[in-house]
């Protein structure tokens, strides 16, 4: 699955992905989320793209969530136009917004929640809405920290990552392993995000698998294989159009 974003940007951007782990969680992840892969197969319309573009980017600029007010001081659309712009945003689970639509909640990746999920970028912290944390690096091409702690024995766990997004400086503890999760129902925000994590080991990951109830369906990654599943999903986002020469 992958879908043309704006002109010659697919997302997945299935170039980034060497590991068969990878490849095979993202490939279950299409066939699992039937309803993501049709919210997305929508190519979005110019202005439903600047929007997007600019939550993300005034997200990072600011820190927090963006209010309405900024993003039509971003984009210069009128209040009427984003409240219908940002609804439909919504609609392809790109974003979630405040029941007044006056204040954008999340834009995958990041969130104005508290979560356990902690990014460092340009000096700021963000919070990211689950180990798609792993992707912000390299969506706006510069190095990240990212701090995290194990959902079985709460020790903290903090990964670097190098060359812009594409590769790991470092990860501690060097045996850290995520759980990427299938579920998906309504949104990616309230369904597979919750359920997936960082662990310190792959013994913690198997101890948490066993005690849910019903069991999970998902994939054990090590840190490269689901940093190669952020990149796939999020380094496309805000590249910019390619045009094609006659």
């Amino acid at each position: 699955m992958t879908a043309e974003i704006r002109p010659g940007v697919h997302r997945p951007d299935w170039s980034t992905v060497t590991r068969p782990a990878a490849r095979e969680a993202l490939l279950a992840r299409h066939r699992s989320r039937i309803g993501l892969a049709e919210r997305w197969n929508h190519a979005l319309e110019p202005a439903q793209d600047r929007v997007w573009r600019a939550v993300l980017e005034l997200f990072a600029r600011s820190g927090r969530p963006p209010q309405l007010h900024e993003i039509r001081e971003e984009t210069g659309l009128s209040t009427e136009n984003l409240r219908t712009l940002v609804a439909e945003l919504e609609a392809h689970d790109l974003l979630g917004s405040d029941p007044s639509a006056d204040v954008v909640l999340y834009a995958y990746p990041f969130t104005g929640d508290r979560t356990e999920h902690r990014v460092q970028l340009r000096g700021r912290q963000f919070h990211a809405v689950c180990v798609d944390a792993l992707g912000v690096a390299a969506m706006f091409g510069t190095d990240v920290v990212i701090e995290s702690s194990c959902r079985v024995s709460g020790g903290g766990i903090e990964i670097g990552t190098a060359q812009g997004g594409k590769s790991l400086s470092y990860a501690r503890p060097v045996d850290a392993v995520v759980w990427y999760d299938l579920a998906y129902s309504g949104c990616a925000a309230v369904s597979c995000c919750r359920s997936m994590a960082f662990f310190c080991s792959v013994a913690e990951l198997q101890q948490w698998v066993s005690a849910q109830n019903p069991q999970p369906t998902g994939y054990r990654l090590t840190l490269y294989e689901a940093l190669e599943v952020g990149r796939a999903l999020f380094e496309p986002v805000l590249a910019m159009a390619t045009v094609s020469g006659g």
